[in-house]
Parts: C-alpha cells; sequence; structure tokens
C-alpha cells in the first residue's frame, strides 16, 4: 500500500521451542529465497534471544556504556575545570539511560544486578578519582555522588512502567500480554525460569507495597507515581542501613563465650 519492500537480506527467523524438546530449525522462504534461522537478533536495540535469557542483552548493555563512558574520559571525567555535581549529572544523562535502555521488561537474576552494580560503582569511582587502594566502601561512594544504586533505580523504572501499562487500554498488546495466562500446559517441578509478574511481586514487597490492590493505586498516575519515589528512597535507606550493619559486624565480630557459666556449671567436677 506504501511501496514499501521487504528487505530479505536483513529479515532472519528465531525459533523459541517448548521446555524439553529438541531443537529444529525451521525452514520459511518468500519467493525463492529461503530465510536465515539464527538464535539471537537485535530488535530496536534489544538483543532478543532464543532460550528467553538475557544474558546476551547484558553483555551488550554493559559494552554500550562502557564505550561512551570512555569517550568522554579526557574532555569529562578528567576535565579539572568541570566540578563533580557536574560530571554526575552528565553520568545519569549519558550512560546510565544507554546502561538500563529496556530494562522495564528485564527479569534478573542475581549475577545480573552484580554486574550491573559493579560497572555503576567503578564509573563513579573513576569520576570522583577514587583508586582501590582508599578503601572506600560503595555506599560511601553512593553517597559522595549523590546516586541510587542500580537495583534502586530499576526498581523505580520497572515499577513506574507497569503503572502505566495497567493504565493502558483493555485493547493494547501489552496489557494483554501481561494479564494473560495461557490456557494450556503446566510449569515443569523444581526450580522453573523466573517469570516477569515474579520479578514485579518481589519488586512490590521490596518496595513494601501490596501487590493486590497495586492496581487500584496505579490508575492514578500522580499518586502511582509519588508511591514509586517514595517506596524507591525507602528501599534505597534500608538497602545502605543493612549493608552498612552488615559490614559493621564484620569487622568488629562480637566474641562468643564457648564456655558460659550454663555450661561451666554442666561440666563434671574432677577430683
Amino acid at each position: 500500500m506504501f511501496g514499501l519492500e521487504v528487505s530479505l537480506k536483513k529479515t532472519e527467523v528465531l525459533h523459541q521451542p517448548a521446555p524439553h524438546h529438541d531443537f529444529q530449525p525451521p525452514h520459511i522462504s518468500i519467493g525463492h529465497t529461503e530465510l536465515k534461522t539464527v538464535n539471537q537478533f537485535t530488535y530496536l536495540g534489544c538483543t532478543i534471544s532464543s532460550n528467553a535469557r538475557i544474558d546476551n542483552e547484558i553483555d551488550n548493555r554493559l559494552a554500550k556504556p562502557n564505550s561512551a563512558f570512555g569517550r568522554l574520559h579526557k574532555r569529562v571525567w578528567k576535565n579539572n575545570q568541570l566540578k563533580n555535581l557536574t560530571k554526575i549529572n552528565v553520568y545519569r544523562a549519558v550512560v546510565i539511560p544507554s546502561l538500563l535502555f529496556g530494562s522495564e521488561s528485564w527479569v534478573l537474576d542475581r549475577h545480573h544486578l552484580r554486574l550491573l552494580e559493579r560497572f555503576h560503582q567503578r564509573c563513579l569511582r573513576s569520576i570522583l578519582n577514587i583508586h582501590w587502594s582508599d578503601f572506600i566502601p560503595n555506599i560511601e561512594v553512593l553517597e559522595m555522588a549523590e546516586a541510587d544504586s542500580i537495583k534502586s533505580t530499576l526498581l523505580k523504572i520497572q515499577l513506574r512502567w507497569v503503572g502505566h501499562v495497567s493504565r493502558m487500554e483493555d485493547h493494547r498488546l501489552p496489557k494483554i500480554v501481561l494479564y494473560g495466562e495461557l490456557s494450556t500446559g503446566h510449569r515443569v517441578r523444581g526450580a522453573p525460569k523466573k517469570r516477569y509478574k515474579d520479578c514485579l511481586k518481589k519488586s512490590l514487597g521490596a518496595c513494601r507495597i501490596d501487590h493486590r490492590p497495586w492496581a487500584d493505586i496505579a490508575s492514578n498516575r500522580a499518586s502511582w507515581r509519588l508511591t514509586v519515589r517514595r517506596a524507591a528512597t525507602s528501599f534505597e535507606e534500608d538497602r545502605r542501613a543493612h549493608l552498612t550493619d552488615k559490614r559493621q559486624r564484620r569487622k568488629n565480630p562480637t566474641p562468643t563465650n564457648k564456655f558460659s557459666p550454663a555450661t561451666m556449671s554442666a561440666l563434671p567436677h574432677w577430683t
């Protein structure tokens, strides 16, 4: 209708087999050209894999902001004429959006969060000129930079996006996918893969938001954004307090008496 044509060289096929089924690549042809079958491809800047995992996407997210951070090394980060606050604002505007692009739909594991937090800390320490030999903990680095952790930022981004999806009309595809359920099939026993709903429920619990009436709260955009912002701030404060207490207990362990008075009274007396 609009005079557009499909580029067969750029068109690829990605097949995701059902669990416990052997992979059999499909053969799809357009005219006399057979489309190439791949295990992953990039669509709108996001890497989609056939195994439904985001390992390759995390690697891609870490590579792109690392390149952007390196290009600004001499001009911004090591420029003595710029204040640290200005450098942090540039970091938030340039590096963070590239690092967390598309994170609204991520289902993260612990090792994914560790990779993202490690990159975040490395960038902040480079901006603030903090060397590893200074022995400054990560919490103090965040306080010096007046920045939040990646986990707190991800909670805020995902909860805002879910609230936006819940306010969509019922015929919109994102809302259908979020609230839809499969009519047939069942999950395997043991430890099945984490779903987006599982990640969302965990995020709501971490922010102390009841997962049952959250959609009613999210129906009001201003109220939901205020609730999410306060919840993310409270989560970050609790997280820092927990890590500070954990570090303090590790540095100053409480001595335990192996022989308490009750134990001593229970020991036999030899004559």
